[in-house]
């Protein structure tokens, strides 16, 4: 049963890698076919290289930030391990997501070395409540520079997301937990993982609010680094109108259905900049410059995959039990 379940034919099609790359090339096929090539062509040749530069450079420097939130997050249930111990992992994982089918490979690797042999499940706890809690922050950044900046005309639907999340994310916290709790028995593994092992990732406000700190950081260092993209291509935009489309793009893009979210980048950066008068081929190059940072900085990943020296993961000394007479 279990090989059955885990056989390549057991798979939806719509998770398959060939999928998801036969989908961005075909969306981008679409795309571009109805973009002057010229002109395409001619505003990436005239990007400034040292905005490029600067975008990348500092989109790298954002997973590092990324990287000292999941430790935080890590940390707080037993990881006491050095940082170098979470680095390498984080990385190595970034770049197994540029081959894998979506982004699970990735975390489950890096959730597999600081777990060892005996806190793998615990482990790929850490990988989840960074996961999630990246993306309820960039979700409230959304939501917010969409209420504050109402000038903009948007779907209504994105208004009607950005009065619904802040305050349906911030219930959830409060009440979700103990409400998990309630629908198991007493002595219930689930339950104690939640009540227990997972206690410091809904009582301690501390915690939570400096990781949330730091992933304000974070996705504020990734809008602002397509801004960078912009000026390197002469977009003449206000910066304020990225922290709108961008966390609705990057929401878009982690929708297990593309190759690393391209396709539906360029789209959705052609779709929100020309409700600012920027051109078609304008914003096109824009996209495909983000994806491009995007892979240039996974493929960092691969050179911390060959020069990062992993040490053998040992369990700690309160995992392991003696052996019973």
């Amino acid at each position: 049963m279990a090989a059955a379940t885990g056989s390549p034919s057991s798979q939806p099609w719509w998770s398959s890698r060939w999928f998801k790359i036969c989908l961005s090339l075909v969306l981008l096929a679409v795309l571009l076919y109805k973009t002057d090539m010229s002109e395409l062509s001619h505003a990436v040749a005239k990007a400034n290289p040292w905005w490029v530069l600067i975008a990348t450079v500092g989109y790298v420097a954002s997973q590092v930030v990324s990287c000292f939130r999941w430790t935080m997050l890590a940390r707080a249930l037993g990881f006491n391990e050095p940082w170098g111990h979470f680095f390498g992992p984080y990385f190595t994982g970034m770049y197994m997501n540029l081959f894998a089918p979506s982004t699970v490979a990735g975390d489950i690797g890096r959730a597999l070395f600081i777990g060892g042999q005996k806190r793998k499940a615990l482990a790929f706890t850490t990988v989840l409540a960074d996961r999630g809690l990246g993306f309820i922050v960039l979700s409230w950044i959304g939501a917010i520079a969409i209420l504050a900046q109402p000038g903009y005309r948007l779907p209504r639907l994105l208004y009607y997301a950005a009065w619904i999340i802040p305050p349906a994310t911030l219930l959830g916290w409060m009440f979700g937990p103990p409400l998990a709790v309630r629908l198991f028995a007493p002595g219930n593994r689930w339950r104690e993982l939640v009540e227990h092992d997972l206690a410091p990732y809904w009582r301690d406000v501390r915690l939570l609010s400096l990781t949330s700190l730091v992933a304000l950081v974070f996705h504020s260092m990734q809008i602002i680094t397509q801004v960078f993209l912009a000026w390197a291509l002469g977009i003449q935009t206000p910066a304020a109108f990225f922290f709108i489309f961008i966390p609705v793009v990057n929401i878009a893009g982690m929708l297990p259905i593309s190759f690393s979210g391209i396709g539906i980048r360029e789209y959705g950066y052609m779709y929100f900049l020309a409700k600012i008068g920027v051109a078609r081929h304008t914003a096109v190059a824009l996209g495909l410059l983000a994806s491009a940072v995007v892979l240039v900085a996974g493929l960092t990943g691969g050179l911390v995959f060959l020069l990062w020296k992993a040490p053998i993961p040992t369990p700690p000394v309160e995992d392991v039990k003696p052996a019973t007479p």
